[in-house]
């Protein structure tokens, strides 16, 4: 492999475009985080108004649907702001740009010196970095689309199994309240039964 002129514009040509969607991802992405922030943001605004809501001395029961209810509300914004970190993208990005800008700024100068020569380090220098900027115009998109998918689908699985929980929960108590009357009135046939054989009917 070495620098040819038809390599050199071509690289000129796309690393341009590489640079352009990217930071059109970028920004995108920044716009999902922002939002899934503010989600968070409100969701534990509301989590403390529920909070003052119950009082100085609220009951066991309150207590518990309350921390039911917080923790869920709250998980959900936290999982929202895992979809996209720009802790990790950041440097990433910084790090993909520079390289590109270096391939960029060869392509042009190869291109403008007579006789620059086939400098097949360069060629390869610029043939990984532009594979590496391709691919994280299309690898990080997809990452973060299949994300947010399993962060759905976590979140989907955990309030199943939390309304099957309380679907439960409350088919065992009415179970037991069966269950109680069942015996009551078992109890008072008993009852019926001694006070008729102490009547001898």
């Amino acid at each position: 492999m070495q620098m040819t002129e038809p390599f050199a514009a071509t690289i000129a040509a796309v690393v341009p475009v590489i640079w352009l969607v990217g930071a059109l991802e970028v920004h995108q992405m920044m716009k999902i985080y922002l939002a899934s922030a503010r989600y968070l943001e409100e969701t534990a605004g509301e989590a403390e108004k529920l909070l003052r809501d119950v009082g100085e001395r609220p009951t066991s029961e309150q207590l518990v649907e309350l921390n039911k209810e917080i923790g869920e509300r709250l998980d959900d914004g936290v999982e929202q702001t895992k979809v996209f970190p720009p802790g990790f993208l950041n440097p990433l990005w910084t790090a993909v740009v520079a390289a590109l800008l270096l391939s960029e700024f060869e392509a042009l100068r190869w291109l403008a010196t007579d006789d620059p020569g086939p400098r097949p380090g360069l060629a390869m220098y610029m043939l990984v970095s532009t594979m590496v900027g391709f691919g994280a115009v299309t690898i990080v998109p997809v990452a973060v689309a299949m994300s947010q998918a399993l962060g759905h689908l976590r979140r989907g699985k955990k309030r199943h199994a939390a309304v099957r929980d309380a679907v439960e929960l409350k088919v065992d108590r009415l179970r037991e309240r069966v269950d109680g009357y069942r015996d009551e009135a078992q109890t008072l046939q008993r009852e019926v039964d001694a006070v008729r054989s102490e009547r001898g009917e």
